[in-house]
């Protein structure tokens, strides 16, 4: 085996450099810019430039399509302006974005980077082939994107892991005070610049002219006894659950679709690493790949269909089940063009993908249009059919209900429900007390539907599973409240929520909770005898009289003080949130404070 020199390895990386120039230009600047912001050690700086971040990452492989797209043309100096374009629509998607750093960005925004960031690996995979097709030049150019992927990961990932084994010992050793951005820095230098490097090394410039196909023994047996299987598993258990499905004649999950997509997926994968050689090669598996599997998966693709317009006809459109859709009709029109089709165009796979992401990423026909309106349409349905109950809900309807609230509100379109309401939602979330919006990170979804005269079926709380009202209240550490403790001798802050263990351990004593009863007991820790006995459940009853939302309730109301032969306490609620179910309340979260006085 020849290793490359430092002559090679030089040479190579000033020939990348000249193939490159944009493309490492844009990545070692952007690399340098988040390693100046891991210097200054600051995640409101991280925050701030999030859109700048998110553009420099977006570019990279727009830019690296674009130049192989660029060297299959018979004159390529006289499209070079194509690279201002991608320039000037990246800075278009960093205008186009709001502040990143606030805390409620519409996650809209990050769906739509992904959908670009994708759209543009994928345009890597077909821009030298987006004119002129060869389908063993074509399959060449798929396995160097592979293989340049593991290489540069494998080297860019040695290089980082002996940098910090470096740096370790120089601080064990001399002990010198390596600060902890440095890995995060070194991290980002390797990722960024090594990796991306690397990676645009070895490619051939003449890549339509690639034929010879180089089917190696080990990329056989990765395929025959590893990849091949693992369709073979996947058909066996998506064909069990069908036959299961049909005997108890009921509608598949909805994560059926998910597995679904996998398998069509890594068939495709199959299909493409086989395809110039599956008549050839000496192996039944690899010949009969094709026609018996997309014969088997269009049954199944039947199944994702019936799965995911299930999910839709019961709460309608959001972006996931958009896409998964989207995706189904993309694994069908892909199973029957591959099945059909003799020539077998692979690079329509990728071209496929590339229009589907950037077309769901806007107008009506997008994923974020067609979602919303399902949403708000969803609302009304569902408000239409509690109006004609007298304002009762099921648990079903009334989790509907908060689910869309919620939906729109991370959208910002919350007033998309006004005209059905009748009234402005933003308007019920002001404060009565001075006339100004709550600032709490998260929508109190129960406020609105109380405001909006919906209650819960008080049936449905008997349901296994169904939580019933929620009531809560978040403090601000009881800010302007003073708490006579002069007749106390002890304090410990206590944190009890669904998950809590059933004893907590003190100093001199331990509290056992019994979330059931809503009631806390301390024990002595040397006896172990219960020497005070807490219920909660009649306090937190007796707040219910005040409403769900408990953020205006005088902080008196949240204080409780126990007494007997032996023990005083003292228990205060700095925050609290609990339901109340059919017989019984349940603690989700609170913050005690405790204070004991004992001889």
């Amino acid at each position: 085996m020849k290793f490359p020199s430092l002559i090679d390895i030089t040479g190579k990386a000033q020939n990348a450099f000249k193939r490159f120039p944009v493309t490492l230009v844009w990545v070692i600047l952007g690399s340098f810019f988040y390693i100046f912001l891991l210097e200054e050690n600051s995640s409101v700086l991280l925050k701030k430039y999030s859109d700048v971040l998110l553009t420099l990452l977006l570019g990279v492989s727009w830019f690296i399509g674009t130049q192989f797209f660029l060297e299959q043309l018979k004159s390529p100096k006289k499209w070079m302006g194509l690279k201002l374009v991608v320039l000037a629509l990246l800075f278009l998607f960093y205008w186009h974005l709001p502040d990143l750093g606030k805390s409620d960005v519409d996650p809209t925004y990050y769906i739509r980077f992904f959908l670009y960031f994708i759209a543009g690996h994928f345009f890597v995979l077909f821009a030298p082939f987006a004119i002129k097709w060869n389908k063993e030049a074509y399959w060449n150019y798929l396995k160097s994107v592979g293989y340049a992927i593991i290489r540069s990961a494998f080297f860019s990932g040695v290089l980082y892991l002996g940098l910090v084994l470096a740096l370790l010992a120089i601080d064990s050793l001399f002990n010198i005070d390596i600060k902890g951005e440095r890995y995060g820095q070194l991290f980002v230098f390797c990722l960024g610049i090594v990796n991306t490097w690397i990676y645009l090394s070895d490619f051939p410039k003449e890549i339509l002219g690639n034929r010879i196909i180089a089917f190696n023994k080990a990329l056989e047996v990765f395929v025959k006894y590893i990849l091949i299987p693992l369709v073979l598993l996947y058909i066996l258990i998506l064909y069990a659950y069908g036959l299961k499905i049909i005997m108890q004649w009921e509608l598949p999950e909805g994560w059926v679709s998910y597995l679904v997509t996998a398998l069509a997926l890594l068939g495709f994968l199959v299909q493409v690493i086989i395809n110039p050689v599956q008549k050839s090669i000496k192996s039944w598996v690899i010949n009969h790949f094709y026609p018996w599997f997309y014969i088997l998966l269009l049954p199944l693709i039947l199944l994702l269909f019936v799965a995911i317009f299930r999910r839709i006809g019961d709460y309608g459109f959001t972006e996931n089940r958009y896409f998964v859709l989207v995706s189904a009709f993309w694994i069908l029109g892909m199973a029957i063009y591959l099945l059909l089709d003799q020539k077998k165009r692979l690079k329509v796979l990728p071209i496929s993908l590339f229009i589907l992401a950037i077309l769901a990423s806007f107008g009506f026909w997008g994923a974020f249009s067609i979602s919303k309106n399902s949403q708000v349409g969803e609302f009304q349905r569902v408000y239409k059919d509690v109006g004609a109950k007298d304002n009762v809900a099921s648990f079903k309807e009334y989790e509907q209900l908060k689910s869309v609230l919620s939906y729109l509100n991370d959208r910002k379109a919350l007033s998309h429900l006004d005209d059905i309401t009748g009234i402005s939602i933003q308007g019920i979330l002001k404060d009565t007390t001075n006339g100004k919006l709550e600032t709490y990170s998260w929508l109190d979804t129960e406020k609105i539907l109380d405001s909006l005269g919906i209650t819960l079926n008080p049936e449905d709380l008997k349901q296994e599973g169904a939580y019933g009202n929620y009531y809560n209240y978040y403090g601000q550490g009881n800010t302007g409240q003073s708490l006579d403790i002069t007749d106390y001798s002890s304090f410990a802050p206590l944190e009890i929520h669904g998950n809590s263990p059933d004893s907590i351990r003190l100093e001199s004593y331990y509290i056992k909770y019994r979330s059931k009863s809503s009631k806390l007991t301390l024990h002595g820790i040397e006896d172990g005898k219960a020497f005070l006995e807490i219920p909660l459940g009649p306090k937190l009853e007796e707040l219910t009289q005040y409403g769900k939302n408990l953020h205006s309730i005088d902080p008196d109301e949240l204080i409780m003080e126990f007494e007997n032969d032996s023990t005083s306490a003292k228990l205060v609620f700095s925050n609290l949130g609990f339901y109340v179910k059919k017989d019984s309340i349940e603690i989700s979260h609170s913050s005690i404070y405790l204070f004991l006085k004992q001889p």
